[in-house]
């Protein structure tokens, strides 16, 4: 027998008042000699069993009167004879919470929806206490759902686990993964008697699918919705499940929406940051409310003194506010956004990390180095590096071919490497340029006269393995005038390599440009990963501009060199100035940055990224959402090919904001101190604060009902081979009132 309210089973004790009473009462009569009474104590004597009897009978039922009441209240559970000898056991409880972000939202003055569902799950392990014989599994749907407590006997170790519950993770999605945890573990257990709770906010998103096409049968492969959990949940014998709605129009069960301003982006409007000249960040909010909102909005650098701006965004829709900012200081810099908190404060901050650099570093292999310096490649490349007054953005260094074939031009210690009209490769200078390419650096390559397809193909298309994504054929065509001119079709033309053509009439300029020779690409050689930004309007429409991601870098290939206007056999007219500068500008600012920034991520994703040297000693500070210490990273870094070093990886950026890694690396004058931030953000649709009605989340999901509290008989009374005997004992203690009353009248009569 177990009750289901044992701590009022101490009611019991209360049955010593008419016990003490009746004592008390035997001690309040003093005996005093009286000759006359002799008479009547001789009488008495005759019917002192009779009285005595009847005294005890009734100290029995006032005794009783206390007893039962206390356990009526304390509700005691009997499983039956059947029950015992079929060895059922406890009953498995198993609590899905919803730890998505939204669960945080919080009116004026009201609690959120997870402290609700907190404060629901306490209870229920409140409950529990004193059954020996309940299970608790605890699954937390968070960023990746998982359980904290799997079918664990010892409620203490659940409720511990409850206790560090203490807040939502900024995950987005909908519950349907938590619900196959939960319901592959119930189906693995095979408990006969399960009870499974899913606390949520009954927030659209978090159906997902179901709530989409509640009407839709999926094919078996495919049966992953919400909905189809809780259809084999119903089917499991044993099992109950308790969807519990604790959102912020839980009590009105018909939902509802709530206002929420956010900053869903941030961020640099040009490529690549260079000291002491002017970056533009762009934030983007959005107004998901009914009525105009006016928000403040700051901006600030390493946590610096912010710049403010105050921006009005139209009910259900969006607005953008721009900063200007002047680096003073190199590296990767930590931008944030953030908006005064609202309902929803997860979705109030924006964060990015920049990198900073003094200049871009061009690399310039000229082909035409050795000769007239009006011929050269770098009389056109010259164009991006005038002189450091007037356009600070890029440093050109031109190098000849020997010196990058013996090693002396190391590429990986550019931002850019441009090979124009380069004759061949070796394997030093092949390796070099794929090191650089594997460290996040562009590189670009111009064709001409001087190429030769056989260096080319063997060291940098390499069968397919090397960056060049095709192979490079023969040249076609001729000299200005002596064979028909073509032109370039722009087949991406919103590509950030033509973002300095700022309209059309740019883009047409430069689609109108004579090309009269070019290097053909061999037929079907063309790499899945390339893409061919422009052709030529040859029949046989020859790639002209072509671009391939290798490593963490990217590559580029112009089939057509630009030459010097001075070169008599140029092979096009590129260089001229409305098209050579925005062309080059576009190209080279593009390049100087890695293919993917590892540096901006999503929450839940992995961080991590290459470094040029060892890390040791690797620290993680946390943002100050997360709460947790800064504390050592487990793994070790991992070399790589290219003579660098992947950081350890950290799998639980489970909130936005910023992540720190604070390490040592060995140089030539010793160790020394670096450090490397990650911006992480949150996914901003799940700051759609729409709720669904309860009638609305039966029909999407398939259930009997929608609670907004633990249900009555959430424990044991409406076990199958159980009988609660709580209405029972009541029953006894009306009869033993009565029973009383009667038995009192009847002695008074008697006695008198």
């Amino acid at each position: 027998m177990t009750f289901l309210n044992p701590a009022l089973a101490f009611g019991v004790l209360l049955f010593a008042v008419p016990l003490v009473i009746h004592l008390l009462n035997r001690q309040r009569h003093k005996r005093r000699p009286w000759a006359a009474m002799e008479f009547l104590l001789k009488a008495y004597q005759k019917q002192r069993n009779r009285l005595r009897n009847e005294n005890l009978l009734l100290l029995l039922l006032r005794c009783l009167v206390p007893i039962a009441l206390a356990l009526a209240v304390a509700r005691p559970v009997w499983q039956d004879v059947a029950g015992l000898l079929g060895g059922g056991g406890g009953v498995h409880h198993v609590l899905v919470v919803d730890g998505s972000y939204s669960m945080g939202a919080r009116g004026a003055g009201a609690t959120s929806p997870f402290e609700r569902a907190r404060s629901l799950a306490g209870r229920l392990l409140d409950d529990l206490e004193g059954d020996t014989d309940a299970k608790v599994s605890l699954v937390f749907a968070g960023v990746r759902p998982r359980f904290l407590v799997r079918g664990d006997l010892d409620l203490a170790a659940a409720r511990a686990q409850w206790l560090q519950m203490l807040k939502p993770e900024d995950a987005a999605g909908d519950l349907s993964e938590a619900l196959q945890q939960a319901a592959a573990w119930v189906e693995e257990t095979k408990d006969p008697e399960t009870r499974v709770y899913v606390f949520t906010d009954l927030q659209a998103r978090s159906l997902g699918k179901a709530l989409a096409a509640p009407d839709e049968k999926p094919a078996a492969e495919l049966a992953d919705t919400a909905r189809d959990v809780v259809e084999a949940l119903r089917k499991l014998p044993g099992t109950k499940l308790h969807w519990i709605d604790v959102g912020p129009f839980a009590d009105g069960r018909q939902g509802g929406a709530l206002d929420n301003v956010q900053l869903v982006e941030l961020r640099i409007t040009q490529p690549a940051a260079v000291l002491r000249t002017p970056v533009e960040f762009t934030a983007s909010l959005r107004n998901r409310g009914a009525t105009t909102a006016n928000c403040e909005l700051t901006l600030d650098v390493d946590g610096g003194e912010p710049m403010r701006k105050v921006v009005n965004v139209p009910a259900g829709g969006e607005a953008e506010a721009d900063f200007q900012v002047v680096f003073r200081e190199a590296g990767r810099r930590r931008v944030r956004a953030s908006l005064a908190s609202d309902t929803l404060a997860a979705d109030d901050e924006r964060f990015l990390t920049v990198d900073v650099r003094d200049r871009i570093r061009i690399l310039l292999v000229d082909g035409e180095a050795g000769g007239d310096p009006l011929l050269a490649h770098r009389f056109v490349w010259q164009m991006l590096d005038p002189d450091a007054a007037s356009l600070p953005t890029f440093a050109v260094e031109s190098v000849d071919l020997l010196a990058l074939l013996g090693g002396q031009a190391v590429p990986k210690n550019h931002d850019l490497i441009v090979l124009a009209d380069v004759e061949r490769l070796n394997e030093r200078a092949a390796q070099g340029l794929i090191e650089a390419l594997q460290a996040g650096r562009g590189v670009c390559v111009t064709f001409g006269e001087r190429a030769d397809p056989t260096s080319w193909n063997l060291l940098f298309h390499a069968g397919g393995d090397g960056p060049m994504p095709f192979r490079l054929g023969p040249k076609i065509g001729g000299a200005a005038g002596s064979a028909p001119a073509r032109t370039a079709t722009l087949l991406a033309p919103e590509h950030p390599a033509f973002r300095e053509f700022p309209e059309d009439l740019y883009r047409e300029v430069l689609q109108s440009v004579p090309f009269w020779r070019w290097s053909t690409v061999a037929s079907g050689s063309l790499h899945p990963d390339a893409k061919v930004l422009a052709q030529l309007t040859d029949a046989d429409r020859t790639p002209l501009l072509v671009t391939r991601p290798f490593g963490e870098g990217r590559a580029v290939f112009l089939t057509s060199t630009i030459a010097s206007e001075f070169q008599p056999a140029r092979w096009n007219q590129l260089n001229d100035g409305m098209v050579a500068l925005p062309l080059l500008f576009g190209l080279a600012q593009w390049l100087a940055l890695p293919a993917t920034d590892p540096f901006l991520a999503d929450v839940g994703a992995e961080l991590s990224c290459t470094l040029p040297r060892r890390p040791e000693a690797v620290e993680v500070q946390r943002p100050e959402r997360d709460g947790r210490p800064k504390a050592l990273l487990a793994d070790d870094a991992a070399a790589l090919p290219g003579k660098r070093y992947r950081l350890g990886p950290l799998a639980d950026a489970v909130y936005a904001g910023f992540y720190v890694f604070d390490y040592t690396i060995e140089r030539e004058s010793g160790k020394e101190a670096a450090s490397t931030p990650f911006a992480v953000n949150v996914e901003a649709d799940e700051g759609d604060l729409r709720y669904v009605g309860h009638d609305e989340a039966r029909g999407a999901l398939g259930l009997e009902n929608v609670l907004t509290g633990l249900p009555v008989a959430q424990i044991k009374g409406d076990e199958p081979g159980r009988s609660d005997l709580g209405p029972s004992l009541l029953l006894a203690t009306l009869l033993f009132v009565l029973s009383e009353a009667a038995l009192a009248r009847w002695v008074s009569g008697r006695r008198n």
